[in-house]
């Protein structure tokens, strides 16, 4: 991941792919995926992302990763309990109560933490990559993630848009990038003022083998 070009981001606090609100879309299907209370949620690229705080008062343990360090330092401080800091190799992790806040890159996390989540919230992960990074985190996930694990992914297709991020990603492009490895579920279709088509799936773990080769940097991060 391009970590000069979200440094930069922060940086200049061009930052209109934050929302406001909690996600509407996370609130209407979050239910959907039954889990428990103290289900384990991974919240990938989550920048400082309300969405954090809501499935925090849903009682899940909740652990995001951002590659800013301006991200976590934004949520930590909205919340008024200690933080505790360390350090692994290309990662720096704070945990306040039932937050773990990771600054780093996302291909460096230990297959071990990953295989602990039940479910997976992707509003900004998948629709912030390009082409070939979106393959090996679709791959990286399915290599990681246990059998019956969840993922709620939001996923934005844009005609006439053909840079990023974000990126346009279709129906097509999510069958593509996880139908060997997930079951995929189409949960919402819709056409916003603006003619993005916004669409919400429900995508589930079938196999404890995942199709596909792991990213370079994540092997090596795996096998360290």
């Amino acid at each position: 991941m391009d970590r000069s070009y979200w440094e930069k981001v922060w940086r200049e606090e061009d930052l209109g792919f934050h929302q406001p609100q909690v996600n509407r879309h996370l609130q209407r299907f979050w239910q959907r995926l039954q889990l428990p209370p103290q289900a384990r949620v991974f919240v990938p690229l989550c920048g400082k992302s309300l969405d954090l705080d809501w499935l925090l008062s849903e009682g899940h343990e909740v652990i995001g990763i951002d590659l800013a360090e301006q991200a976590q330092q934004a949520v930590l401080a909205r919340h008024s309990a200690a933080v505790r800091y360390a350090q692994q190799p290309h990662l720096h992790l704070a945990w306040q109560e039932r937050l773990l806040f990771v600054v780093g890159d996302v291909f460096h996390l230990k297959a071990d933490l990953l295989r602990s989540v039940d479910a997976v919230y992707d509003r900004a992960a998948l629709v912030a990559l390009p082409t070939a990074v979106r393959e090996n985190y679709a791959l990286f996930l399915a290599h990681c993630l246990k059998p019956g694990a969840q993922i709620l992914l939001v996923a934005r297709e844009e005609a006439a848009r053909k840079d990023g991020p974000p990126f346009s990603v279709d129906a097509q492009e999510v069958e593509r990038l996880y139908g060997a490895n997930f079951a995929i579920e189409c949960l919402a279709e819709e056409v916003r003022s603006d003619q993005v088509i916004e669409r919400v799936f429900a995508l589930v773990r079938h196999s404890p083998w995942a199709s596909g080769f792991l990213p370079v940097e994540a092997q090596e991060t795996q096998a360290g």
